[in-house]
């Protein structure tokens, strides 16, 4: 399965076109007798400038997710929030902080 974008936002600044996209990526886990699918999020941002420049920064974190369904929960959040590259740490880590809490209180 390839990188699936789901969302892409192009934003004007002046004279500064800013695009950011959303992406899941899925991987495949193989151990003995147990294939294992997980998802990473990435964020990729462009500035555009009007002289012609292009910078390109990007973030990855790979195996977040083992259910496709929290992965795409989490990409809403993050598209909803326009997080950038810079910011993909700080959030995932949050989330999983949440997710620890979450699983505590409902035990």
């Amino acid at each position: 399965m390839d990188n699936e974008i789901l969302y892409k936002s192009i934003k004007k600044e002046s004279e500064v076109y800013i695009c950011l996209d959303y992406y899941i990526i899925p991987e495949s886990i193989s151990a003995d007798y147990c294939d294992l699918k997980c998802y990473g999020i990435k964020i990729e941002k462009t500035t555009v400038y009007a002289g012609g420049g292009k910078i390109v920064e990007s973030k990855q974190i790979n195996n977040i997710f083992y259910r496709y369904k929290d992965a795409t929960e989490f990409s809403d959040t993050i598209i909803k929030k326009r997080i950038e590259p810079q910011g993909l740490r700080d959030i995932v880590e949050n989330y999983i902080i949440e997710s620890i809490d979450r699983a505590r209180q409902s035990a």
